[in-house]
Parts: structure tokens; C-alpha cells; sequence
């Protein structure tokens, strides 16, 4: 290029494409899913972007936890729930806590057989239709237990879907403590059967 040359139309013509595929590429794996939700190339996913940037108004009258540090503190006492459940050969069955963003469960399960599983949850304020998030998923072993501590990331029910693929009934004991308002069992009925839940003693 001579001194006072710019550069020719080709070469801005090729810088510009360049920079939109660039932004393309970002929109796709890390804007829409973090910001939206949406997530086509199942990067957002991957990358644990997906829900960063969902917020949800509360449920009028409900307040959402306040976390100042390592300390959240709740206007109400937290519960509790134990269930024994049995599954034949191929059945399966939906178990699911609503809870507010920020709210803590503990929780475990042991089976006297493998059960196949998803543990995964629903905003109540869905980015787009039939939207749902997955925490952890063994569709294809499974497991006869599980144990840990789940932070709702969003406002709506979270839990387990659990499978028998084995030739045999299959026990389980589930127990959960946490900050949850309801708990709601998936079988026959796709809206669900409201269980009880105690109050911690």
C-alpha cells in the first residue's frame, strides 16, 4: 500500500464479513443462551451458560431469600418430606419441589435396584414453551443412590425423574429437607398430584 492509500474495498468488504460471522458466532454460543435461554447448539449447556440472566418476578406475596454471603436468611422454618416408593419393570415416576431462586435443599435417595434418572427443574416464567433445565442425568446405567445439596437457580420446581429398567421391582426411599413451598408427584396425571410436606421439628 502507498502512503495515503487507504485500504481497498475488497479488503473492508472481507474485514466486515469476518466481524459479523465473529458476533454471529458469540450471538449463538454465548449471548442467547445466557441472556435468553435459547440455546440451538446446545453450547450454552455445555458451557453452563443457560438461566445466568433468567429472572422471574416473585409470586405475589412470597418473598425470595436475601443472601448476604455465606449466610441466607428465611422468614419461615424449613421442611421436610420421606417417601417410600416402588416402581415395576419399565415404570417411572416425577418428583418435584417448588422452591425460590436462591432457596437450598438437602436431599437423598437409595434404591434396592438401578434406577435410571434425571434431576432437573422448570422456571415458572419459561423463556419459551415446554423450557426445562437439566442438572444431572443417567439415562443410561443408572444408580441405586444419590446425595447432596441443590440451589434453585430459578424460581419453579425442581426434582427427579426416576425409571426402572430393570425386570424387576425396584424400592426406594427418598428423603429432602430444604426451603421448598409444595411438592407435586408426576405419574398419570401430567399436572400432577400435590404430596404433603411437614414442617421441620
Amino acid at each position: 500500500m502507498q502512503p495515503g492509500q487507504g485500504p481497498s474495498g475488497a479488503k473492508i468488504f472481507k474485514a466486515t464479513l469476518i466481524a459479523l460471522l465473529a458476533a454471529g458466532v458469540i450471538l449463538l454460543v454465548a449471548v442467547l443462551p445466557a441472556e435468553y435461554g435459547i440455546d440451538p447448539l446446545k453450547t450454552g449447556k455445555l458451557l453452563g451458560l443457560t438461566g445466568i440472566a433468567q429472572s422471574e418476578p416473585a409470586a405475589v406475596g412470597v418473598a425470595i431469600p436475601a443472601q448476604a454471603g455465606i449466610y441466607t436468611p428465611h422468614d419461615k422454618i424449613y421442611k421436610v418430606d420421606s417417601e417410600d416408593l416402588n416402581l415395576a419393570p419399565g415404570e417411572g415416576v416425577e418428583w418435584k419441589y417448588h422452591m425460590q431462586k436462591g432457596a437450598v435443599m438437602v436431599y437423598g435417595w437409595n434404591a434396592n435396584g438401578l434406577l435410571r434418572y434425571e434431576f432437573h427443574g422448570e422456571p415458572d416464567v419459561k423463556p419459551k414453551p415446554k423450557y426445562y433445565e437439566s442438572y444431572l442425568l443417567d439415562n443410561k446405567v443408572g444408580t441405586d443412590h444419590m446425595y447432596g445439596s441443590f440451589t434453585a437457580p430459578t424460581t419453579g420446581v425442581h426434582g427427579w425423574f426416576w425409571q426402572n429398567k430393570t425386570k424387576k421391582v425396584v424400592t426406594f426411599h427418598l428423603v429432602t429437607a430444604g426451603f421448598y413451598d409444595a411438592a407435586k408427584m408426576f405419574a398419570d396425571d401430567p399436572k400432577g398430584e400435590d404430596m404433603p410436606i411437614e414442617d421441620a421439628k
